[in-house]
């Protein structure tokens, strides 16, 4: 691991307070990143591999352990029997994973579907004292003390097992089950087996001395079941939705996903979600408890999983180039959750919108989905774009006519016509999405694509415009149109725009003749050499 990546995974440690000071002295630095760290810390675009890593080789700083001590962190669970003490199994750490940090209440743990569980298991024996006194002396030895057997579990099915040591690795698989969590259970089976010599005396002398002694050789054994669980979400990003292309060329996408993202890639740009990420230690193992007979001690541990977590960062998703227009988003408003105060990052205040799904536009004439791809918040989840997941949708253009069919001096009758420009099929407006505007009123057209209405009279030109609303919503869709038309007037009416336009012609032509005067250019009149 480079230092410059190592540096970023430590979210949470005391910083250094005058960062304005690390700031400056840290400009075009090949460790200014390091330097910075140890005065706030740093936002990640996304979740790093190099957790995964830190942890597989960290895990290997568990300390050796024997029979005598039983070493943990202070929150695990501990279970004891008649020989076994102190037992306990923790999850060190789930991987690949991320804590989403959705809002002040919900903070699922994401696991990939397919992944790897960490974990310890230990525990010390407690041997019987011997009984040397009286005709029936007991001497105990331990004979083995071992971990028989390591599982993963999910709802009372075993996911995975293997031979047992003191830190497992296990392989896990989880079936998808949209937001609801699920208990990864991590078990383990410890076994011990001691040797128990009985001496009974079986003959005395006059005195009462024994002069002979019977030996009974027994090997009690005992297995101790322990276990520890965590609550996951199964992570299977998934995505599916319509796809249209404009007339112009245009590529249109509307894009369903079924848990939060990263955003995703398209042909000539990229849409980003709201996330961002951290990552922090588990500070439960900050020190560990070492346990033997004689009581406990505490001291600063060598182990240090790191954990990633998501936080919002942005109100809304954004788009990457120009050449990308969000045309909606689809989302639940949320209350921004809090970080902990160990955690120094910018944050929102304000609520942010969760989108479960996006229309875009882009300009490209690349069409081809394998170029879209959506990145999920736990690394290594994308998926790609797949022609069977989106329904592709014709997008038409429109035809929208205006005429004044009827004037008076108070109204006019006013007929407005949209169809499609490609066949002529009529566009009813009152059965689909979508409206017509005419004069800054909504109006709608019926089943033969016209609406005719009564308006007040204006001078000039009126104007419609058809909107289209949503291309997704209705097959074809369609892009917007508009048109204007000429309000007739009475013969006053006519005359004051003669009037209106002879001034600009008349300044025009007096320009031209006295130019023509000053230069001799012999041009007026204009229709001199006509």
């Amino acid at each position: 691991m480079n230092e410059t990546t190592y540096c970023t995974l430590w979210a949470g440690d005391t910083d250094a307070t005058n960062t304005s000071t690390l700031h400056a002295r840290t400009a075009n630095t090949t460790r200014g990143v390091c330097v910075v760290a140890a005065g706030t810390d740093i936002p990640l675009n996304a979740p790093p591999a190099a957790v995964e890593q830190w942890n597989r080789g960290d895990l290997h700083d568990f300390p050796i352990t024997d029979s005598d001590q039983a070493i943990a962190p202070p929150t695990a669970p501990l279970s004891h029997g008649r020989f076994i003490k102190d037992a306990y199994t923790a999850i060190f750490a789930v991987q690949p994973s991320t804590r989403a940090r959705l809002s002040p209440a919900a903070q699922p743990l994401y696991v990939a579907s397919n992944g790897t569980l960490l974990g310890t298991v230990d525990s010390r024996v407690a041997v019987p004292p011997d009984d040397t006194t009286g005709s029936r002396r007991v001497y105990w030895s331990l004979v083995a003390h071992d971990i028989r057997e390591t599982r993963v579990r999910v709802a009372g099915t075993m996911i995975s097992n293997a031979s047992g040591n003191h830190t497992p690795t296990l392989p896990y698989a989880l079936q998808s089950s949209g937001s609801r969590s699920q208990e990864l259970i991590l078990e383990a089976d410890i076994t011990a087996t001691l040797r128990k010599r009985v001496e009974t005396c079986i003959a005395r002398d006059v005195d009462g001395n024994c002069i002979k002694w019977e030996n009974t050789i027994t090997y009690p054994t005992e297995t101790l079941t322990v276990q520890d669980q965590l609550e996951v979400v199964p992570y299977d990003l998934t995505i599916s939705g319509y796809r249209a292309a404009y007339p112009n060329g245009d590529l249109g996408l509307v894009i369903y996903k079924n848990q939060p993202w990263l955003g995703y890639s398209l042909p000539n740009g990229d849409v980003h979600g709201v996330w961002r990420f951290y990552v922090a230690r588990n500070e439960d193992w900050d020190t560990l408890v070492v346990r033997t007979e004689s009581g406990e001690t505490v001291q600063d541990s060598p182990l240090h999983p790191l954990q990633i977590a998501a936080y919002p960062i942005e109100p809304g998703p954004t788009a990457s180039r120009r050449t990308v227009t969000i045309l909606e988003a689809y989302g639940v408003t949320t209350t921004p959750p809090t970080l902990p105060p160990t955690v120094l990052l910018d944050i929102l205040t304000d609520p942010y919108t969760s989108s479960y799904g996006l229309a875009t536009r882009t300009k490209t004439t690349n069409h081809n989905l394998a170029a879209v791809t959506a990145y999920g918040i736990v690394r290594g989840v994308d998926v790609d774009a797949k022609p069977s997941d989106f329904a592709e949708i014709p997008i038409n253009q429109s035809d929208l006519t205006v005429t004044v069919r009827q004037t008076t001096p108070e109204t006019m009758t006013v007929r407005v016509q949209v169809q499609d420009a490609q066949t002529g099929a009529p566009i009813n407006t009152a059965g689909r999405e979508g409206y017509v505007v005419l004069a800054d009123t909504r109006v709608n057209t019926s089943g033969n694509g016209t609406v005719t209405t009564t308006l007040p009279r204006t001078s000039g030109g009126i104007a419609a415009r058809y909107e289209p609303g949503r291309w997704w919503t209705a097959s074809p869709g369609y892009t917007g149109d508009s048109d204007v038309a000429y309000v007739h007037g009475t013969v006053l009416q006519a005359l004051s725009v003669l009037y209106q336009l002879a001034i600009p012609v008349s300044l025009f032509l007096v320009g031209v003749f006295l130019i023509d005067r000053i230069t001799g250019w012999r041009v007026w009149p204009p229709w001199r050499r006509v």
